[in-house]
């Protein structure tokens, strides 16, 4: 009986105040709280910012768009100039392992690749972002402005995907071809020209 106290009867003091699991759940809550409010000031800020110049706004998220692409978009640039030349096609097929699967040999390269080249023109400097029509139409019914058809677009269209280091480029030439490359790190995986 030396360490009981003559008010507890031997018992642990109580302790006060919250427990952990209050604590915890309190922090959370406050996160969460800040995390909604940053959230909507944001949107408010963003708001503004469409409301007060749509086009300066369109032309800065396009500007941050091509920033993203633009180095996928010179190395495919390489890639259709090195099919160009019979030299340029055998030193993209040399550096290329994966191009071994679709041609196993280099003649076979070399014949695909003159078979493409009729179709390949040359690309622009910077890639293409930006140009999208905001309506979709259906394949036979012309482009329209206003009642007048629209001229046909002379630049390419460009698809670029990436997914777990992996690029996937496709561009539409005007004349319909399509070509179609596919990046795995460095290396050019496959080619395809429709």
């Amino acid at each position: 009986m030396v360490d009981a106290s003559w008010d507890n009867s031997g018992l642990p003091p109580q302790k006060k105040g919250l427990g952990t699991g209050m604590k915890v759940l309190l922090g959370c809550g406050i996160a969460a709280l800040l995390a909604l409010v940053t959230c909507a000031v944001g949107g408010v800020i963003l708001g503004n910012m469409i409301k007060k110049d749509p086009k300066a706004f369109e032309k800065r998220v396009e500007g941050f768009a091509k920033g993203l692409v633009q180095k996928d978009w010179e190395r495919f640039r390489t890639l259709v100039g090195q099919l160009q030349t019979d030299d340029g096609a055998r030193a993209l097929y040399r550096a290329n392992s994966g191009l071994h699967q679709a041609h196993p040999t280099e003649d076979q390269f070399l014949q695909a690749t003159r078979t493409w080249r009729p179709r390949l023109g040359a690309l622009p400097a910077e890639a293409p972002v930006g140009n999208h029509h905001h309506r979709h139409r259906s394949e036979d019914e012309p482009a329209t402005e206003n009642g007048v058809a629209a001229e046909p677009s002379k630049a390419p269209s460009v698809n670029i995907t990436k997914v777990f280091g992996t690029t996937r480029i496709q561009c539409r030439y005007p004349g319909g071809a399509l070509v179609s490359a596919t990046f795995d790190g460095g290396g050019v995986q496959r080619i395809q020209v429709e």
